[in-house]
């Protein structure tokens, strides 16, 4: 048959079609300019991956390529999903996909090469108007949802994700909280697997398992409120639960990371937060000036990302809300690099923590692919003493950079048991086999691999949003913030660092401190590193410093309530012992770090 899709027989093109039991279809995200256009936000990574999952386990499909787009100067957020994949299948699936896609995803007939104008190919109209599928019956209908939260009020901006036939379907619930959204089945019944209900904050997320619902009425969907789980929140919830067994609770009011300079490379602050207002220093990186801007970019946190992580790090209660992060005296520089940034972005970041002498930057952040330029920076950071800590990933496998790289801390993140719902996304990513015996587990989604360092909480950690508002987040992005502001504690309280020279073996001692002080766990060194760090065994050290400084030694009475650090109650360790995979790395100190690859 000619290429051309015409025969000898000089039959339609349209009856070559019918014939053909499999067809070549490409699915990818709807970005930049096209999803500007359609009035959407493009869709992040994971719930891409998300949802090529649930179209392979429903078609038996695996991917013929993935096509990995190099672009960087149109992305809308770090993690926007960009690959494009290309799948061989029946048409009447084909036919299925792009008649449930919705305005976040394409779906293309991989189609030859010709001449002419950009428009739907013929094959494509017929796979849009291809209502009886014969067996496949594919039935269109629609449902109407209201989201209600605290005090049956309606959720407005909640996303709403319902797994039915092909494409999972999503959209946003209005200022009454509602929504109408298309379902889609095929014959045998409510066949509606799943919905999953995310909002802005204030309310735990919700997943309901095959959901019956009506197509006539209105199906009410009620979250609960943090205040549900967190009683009298947020007044009485001063410390995380990840905080809490790290120890900051127990650690005297003085000790609060004065004297330190903290750099947040993210997405922004929001300054106007009661909890963040002492914030006021930012440059925004996403502008193309070697500087960024020192103006109000940075203030502007559209995702709400880097406002979550200045909590954990530096939230300071206002006498109305009483979360408090590690180091809320700390001097911080929120750098604002995405959306839309690039590595150029970090490049500018990163010379300006050393021109500015930050001591430890946080970097909830990265991307597949490596940058020898960026790495070169990251060295002259370390070699100006600057300590950067970045997230090690939320795709389940490798970690990307830059937390693969060598000069930097990678954090992997845990959960514990009984802190969330049990009808919620964190809920899912326990495992049996990553339980241990005090309610910790190694969540589904973090990366893992022999380079990672220690594990911080990242399930359901509570933080700042912009507005004024709080909300329950997961990741390796969580856990970073919870060992950057114990880093920020040592160095600001630990004798050792109190004239230690701003150099590479600043940095190596900080790091091989952290791992002194974590906790060790019965799982996998490839998914916890050395463990869970704590501030038990510092409270000593802290206090010895404070006593020298203050020529009064009744403080170091102290150190027999806090000999080293602890898990559930029990003494953990008290030396530090390199793992077997660690390599010394730097020209002024051995800095201890698993040979390998991370990621964000």
């Amino acid at each position: 048959m000619p290429e051309n899709g015409s025969n000898t027989n000089g039959a339609s093109q349209d009856a070559i079609y019918e014939t053909s039991e499999k067809i070549d279809i490409l699915v990818g995200p709807r970005r930049s300019l096209a999803a500007k256009r359609a009035g959407i936000q493009p869709m992040n990574a994971s719930t891409m991956a998300s949802a090529v999952r649930i179209l392979e386990s429903q078609f038996g499909v695996t991917p013929e390529r993935v096509i990995r787009r190099k672009i960087n100067k149109t992305l809308s957020t770090h993690d926007e999903a960009t690959d494009v994949l290309k799948y061989r299948m029946d048409i009447e699936a084909a036919a299925i996909l792009a008649q449930t896609a919705g305005p976040s995803v394409s779906v293309e007939v991989d189609s030859h090469l010709q001449y002419g104008a950009v428009a739907p190919s013929n094959l494509m109209q017929q796979l849009m108007g291809r209502t009886n599928m014969g067996n496949a019956g594919l039935k269109e209908s629609t449902v109407k949802i209201r989201i209600i939260g605290e005090g049956d009020k309606p959720v407005a901006g909640a996303s709403v994700t319902m797994e039915a036939a092909g494409f999972p379907q999503e959209g946003r619930s209005n200022s009454r909280g509602e929504l109408t959204m298309k379902l889609f089945e095929l014959p045998g019944g409510n066949q509606v697997k799943s919905i999953f209900v995310r909002p802005s904050a204030g309310h735990w997320n919700r997943i309901i398992n095959s959901p019956n619902l009506s197509t006539t009425g209105i199906n009410v969907i009620r979250l609960k409120p943090i205040a549900d789980t967190h009683a009298g929140f947020p007044l009485n919830a001063a410390y995380g639960w990840g905080q809490r067994l790290m120890g900051l609770d127990k650690l005297p009011d003085e000790y609060t990371g004065k004297g330190v300079k903290i750099a947040i490379i993210d997405s922004g602050a929001d300054p106007t937060h009661p909890v963040l207002s002492h914030i006021a220093q930012g440059f925004d990186m996403t502008k193309d000036t070697p500087d960024g801007q020192a103006g109000e970019g940075w203030k502007d946190d559209v995702i709400g990302h880097g406002s979550h992580c200045a909590g954990v790090i530096t939230g300071k209660t206002d006498g109305t809300t009483a979360i408090r992060g590690f180091a809320p005296d700390a001097e911080i520089i929120v750098m604002k690099v995405f959306p839309g940034g690039q590595f150029s972005s970090l490049l500018d970041a990163l010379a300006k923590c050393i021109e500015l002498n930050v001591d430890v930057v946080n970097m909830s952040l990265g991307g597949g692919e490596a940058s020898e330029v960026v790495e070169q920076q990251i060295e002259e950071c370390v070699q100006h003493g600057i300590a950067c800590i970045v997230a090690a990933g939320n795709s389940g496998n490798e970690v990307q950079y830059p937390a693969k790289s060598p000069s930097v801390l990678a954090v992997a993140a845990l959960g514990q048991m009984n802190t969330f719902p049990n009808d919620t996304w964190e809920a899912t990513t326990m495992q049996p086999s990553q339980v241990v015996g005090d309610g910790l587990f190694s969540p589904s989604f973090t990366c893992h691999g022999p380079e990672i360092a220690v594990a911080g909480p990242g399930v359901g950690i509570i933080s700042t949003v912009p507005g004024g508002q709080f909300d329950p987040q997961s990741g390796t992005s969580m856990a970073t913030p919870h060992v950057c502001g114990m880093a920020a504690l040592l160095v600001a309280h630990h004798p050792d660092f109190k004239n230690a020279p701003r150099d590479a073996t600043r940095v190596a001692h900080l790091f091989n401190m952290i791992r002194t002080l974590s906790a060790p766990l019965p799982l996998a060194a490839e998914r916890v590193g050395s463990g869970f760090p704590t501030l038990h065994g510092a409270f000593a050290a802290f206090e010895a410093g404070r006593a020298a400084e203050d020529g009064d030694g009744d403080h170091a009475q102290f150190a027999a309530a806090s000999a080293g650090p602890r898990i559930g109650g029990h003494m953990a360790f008290s030396h530090y012992a390199p793992h077997p995979a660690q390599h010394a790395y730097g020209t002024q100190g051995a800095v201890y770090r698993p040979q390998g690859f991370y990621s964000y």
